[in-house]
């Protein structure tokens, strides 16, 4: 079979990576298209992934939203040479080159941020998947799996930590680091929304500073002040960072949750924190994160953290549980995709068919 896949974050990267290398091992033909956001095109050629960019992003979200008829033409003329068999995507890239192609689209979602985003995506997709934390309700095209998509990749099966990382860092596996993370809000579905302030920034790095090293992951340009705190580190070791940490404050939610399924207990600020499906879990059910939807008292809790003993070892044992308890999803997505649409009718007839993938 040949499939493309639409790859536009670094996020996409790590979550398609093993799915698509699996594919290929199994003698399907993958094509890869990508859009030239953040370390999105490192990481792709970090996993010896080759790709086409259909798309360079734009600094403000009105531009992305002006270019995104573009991007989808470029991405349209280049399908249009391959005689794809099926496309799989994640937004609102890959939907409309499908449809414009009359090719079968997959499209993996795990946040809506607008009505009006689903509004657009839900009419021009043959299936929807998303974990069965996902709050809205899509219609008949939608299939809930019992998992994270982040356990493509971080699963223990396929991920395991390199205590290199310390050197690279330069602290000593004694030694107690935080990891806080900065989001750019510079995406489509960011209008509207902000992190945390400048002022908010320096308070929080001031505050956690007394009590260990600080590390700092930031997409937005920070002040001269901060700058002794960045990061400075290959973008796919960032999982041994996060592994090792103590802790992780972030205005941004995949990090936070690669970093609960890590067992490193994090910190979510962002306005619609209490009412997204996947930290609704971690925070309700497994107790992993504690998500703020303002900052109030956040740095508080973050230094009761982090001067908390013994801490890691219970996040290992609440990460244990949500191993225990969800299916493995990279073997499921590479089953449901070289299966469809057959996997779809399966999956819609026995939902609980999904348990074979534990």
């Amino acid at each position: 079979m040949k499939i493309a896949f639409f790859v536009s974050t670094p996020g996409q990267a790590h979550f398609f990576n093993n799915i698509i290398k699996t594919l290929e091992e199994k003698g399907h033909e993958v094509k890869t298209l990508a859009r030239n956001y953040g370390e999105t095109l490192h990481l792709l050629n970090t996993f010896n992934i080759s790709h086409f960019v259909f798309a360079d992003t734009s600094r403000s979200k009105y531009g992305k939203m002006f270019l995104l008829p573009y991007h989808i033409l470029s991405a349209y003329h280049y399908l249009r040479k391959l005689d794809t068999d099926l496309i799989v995507g994640t937004g609102l890239y890959s939907e409309y080159p499908s449809f414009l192609l009359r090719k079968p689209n997959i499209l993996f979602m795990d946040a809506v941020s607008t009505q009006t985003e689903l509004y657009l995506i839900k009419g021009f997709t043959n299936a929807i998947l998303s974990p069965s934390n996902f709050t809205t309700e899509i219609g008949k095209r939608h299939i809930r799996i019992d998992s994270f998509k982040e356990l493509s990749y971080l699963h223990p099966r396929y991920f395991q930590p390199d205590k290199k990382i310390f050197d690279l860092l330069g602290v000593s596996e004694k030694d107690q680091y935080a990891v806080v993370r900065f989001n750019a809000f510079d995406a489509i579905h960011d209008v509207g929304i902000r992190g945390f302030s400048p002022e908010e920034r320096r308070k929080l790095i001031h505050e956690l500073r007394q009590y260990g090293r600080i590390f700092i992951s930031s997409e937005a340009s920070l002040p001269e002040d901060l700058d002794e705190y960045v990061l400075r580190m290959p973008k796919e070791k960032i999982h041994d960072v996060l592994y090792y940490a103590k802790m992780l404050v972030a205005d941004t939610g995949t990090m936070v949750t690669e970093a609960a399924l890590l067992g490193t207990p994090a910190i979510l600020y962002h306005p619609k924190a209490k009412r997204i499906g996947n930290f609704i879990e971690l925070e309700q059910k497994y107790g992993l994160i504690y998500a703020f939807d303002h900052p109030e008292g956040l740095a508080e809790k973050a230094v009761g953290l982090f001067t908390q003993r013994d801490l890691k070892k219970e996040w290992e044992e609440k990460r244990e549980r949500v191993i225990k308890e969800k299916i493995d999803m990279r073997r499921f997505m590479v089953w449901f995709i070289e299966n469809f649409p057959e996997s779809f009718r399966k999956m819609k007839e026995e939902p609980s068919y999904q348990e074979t993938f534990a």
